[in-house]
């Protein structure tokens, strides 16, 4: 199609819902579209308001925001035990600060030795921790599910290189 031609909702849906096959992500990201979608995902915005709008119209729910969320889940999302001693567990501290809850035994398996936060460079044997128990539960071998679920601060490649060695 030339610029300007019109796509139809239904070519856009369509297209939203071959990614999440394809994928294997329900509702695939904005990012996992724009690496395999045909059409560009500002268009799709544009189109139904927001990515959102676009992912219900699809038939799945959006999901929601995780980043910054204090909110405390009911299940740890590393070993999805039901806790309601959740801590919250910092990757960065300060103004930027970014985590998630996790129960005890999950926190101190993702902090076992190199990994203790008062190790200097602690965070890539962190991840590296965090990694190894997410594949022992049965998680997902995608950099993208890893660091959504865990509200991982800009360690795609620490991830990615733990998939690998793995």
């Amino acid at each position: 199609m030339t610029r300007g031609e019109q796509h139809s909702d239904e070519e856009l849906i369509e297209d939203i819902k071959r990614i999440s096959d394809l994928t294997g992500r329900t509702p695939p990201t904005k990012t996992k579209y724009t690496e395999y979608g045909n059409y560009s995902p500002r268009t799709v915005q544009l189109r139904f308001g927001s990515w959102n709008e676009a992912v219900m119209e699809a038939g799945f729910e959006p999901r929601s925001p995780v980043k910054n969320s204090r909110e405390r889940p009911s299940t740890c999302p590393l070993c999805e035990s039901v806790d309601t001693g959740l801590d919250f567990h910092h990757w960065r501290y300060g103004e930027n600060e970014t985590g998630c809850y996790l129960c005890r035994e999950c926190h101190d398996t993702v902090h076992k030795g190199d990994g203790e936060a008062k190790q200097p460079g602690w965070l890539p044997a962190a991840i590296e921790n965090l990694v190894d128990k997410h594949l022992q539960e049965g998680g997902q071998r995608d950099v993208e599910v890893i660091v959504e679920m865990y509200n991982l601060p800009d360690v795609d490649d620490l991830v990615r290189r733990e998939l690998e060695s793995v």
